[in-house]
């Protein structure tokens, strides 16, 4: 028997998943890896445009490979890594992806603590719409995947969106901000698949983080240790400052404004609001962001 435990972040993405991950992965007794690629976070430089279009396969591959073989062959090149207490993942798999891994594999070997990275979703979207604006140069099969979701989903909205505010929709800035909105959809898959994740035997779901928590708040950061290790590990002061002084990493957003998610969604041009407010209202992620204890009232109904 051996006396290792694990965990498993779930995350859409845009919400510091690279941060969390390299946070968790300076502690002593923690290896923690980030994204599709499922490599440890040891550089805060993992996410940067430099690293993402030099592993852009191996991006693709863990891309497609998400939903295939089973959680613990995962797990087990995560323990490979070297010797822990606790081995982990941020932003490897999605809520999504959960349900589909057990239906396919059955249960795991392993028993998994399961936390959801959560952000606001107006501030999610502004940070997609910073990456998209990079990636989308380079990656084409980004470009070509996003693009495909908007015009299955909304493809009349769109043109119809174009005449009335005189937009190229082929427009760089432009279609990065649709796409951005658009994947908002992905969170209503996440949330849609949470009933099922929280009934799958081997998975122990403890609930959803607030990114803007995790990254300001350091009791925010030592809750998560204790949760997602069962109470066996616990955050030195002296780990609590180190990952503090890291400031922010891999910052999507392309300005420097700090600002409340009411004042960024005001800084919207009319458009921008409008096709936000489309993707929100049509993936009904109203009352789950509300829950997570998002404050939403200032957007329209």
């Amino acid at each position: 028997m051996t006396d290792h435990r694990y965990f498993i972040i779930t995350s859409h993405g845009w919400s510091a998943s690279n941060w969390v991950a390299h946070a968790l992965n300076m502690h002593p007794q923690i290896i923690c890896t980030h994204s599709a690629r499922n490599v440890q976070a040891d550089d805060p430089k993992l996410q940067s445009n430099q690293s993402l279009r030099q592993h852009l396969k191996q991006l693709h591959m863990g891309y497609l490979s998400r939903q295939e073989g089973p959680i613990d062959e995962k797990y087990a090149h995560i323990e490979s890594l070297g010797d822990a207490k606790l081995y982990g993942s941020v932003h490897l798999l999605r809520l999504r992806d959960l349900p589909v891994l057990h239906q396919k594999y059955g249960r795991s070997r392993n028993d998994y603590r399961v936390l959801n990275l959560v952000r606001h979703p107006v501030h999610l979207v502004w940070s997609g719409y910073g990456q998209f604006k990079d990636l989308f140069r380079y990656d084409i099969n980004e470009l070509h995947w996003t693009l495909g979701k908007v015009l299955d989903i909304s493809r009349d909205f769109v043109f119809d969106l174009a005449d009335r505010y005189e937009l190229y929709l082929g427009d760089y800035e432009n279609l990065a901000f649709i796409c951005a909105a658009c994947i908002l959809g992905s969170l209503k898959l996440d949330v849609d698949a949470l009933k099922q994740v929280q009934n799958i035997p081997a998975l122990n779901y403890k609930g959803h983080v607030q990114m803007e928590k995790m990254t300001s708040e350091p009791q925010t950061l030592e809750h998560t240790i204790e949760t997602v290790s069962g109470g066996s590990l616990t955050a030195s002061p002296e780990y609590l400052q180190e990952v503090y002084a890291l400031g922010k990493i891999n910052k999507h957003r392309k300005d420097s404004q700090r600002l409340t998610a009411e004042k960024r969604y005001a800084s919207f041009t009319p458009w921008q609001q409008e096709a936000f407010n489309f993707y929100l209202k049509h993936f009904q992620l109203r009352p789950y962001y509300t829950e997570f204890g998002y404050d939403l009232a200032f957007l329209p109904e």
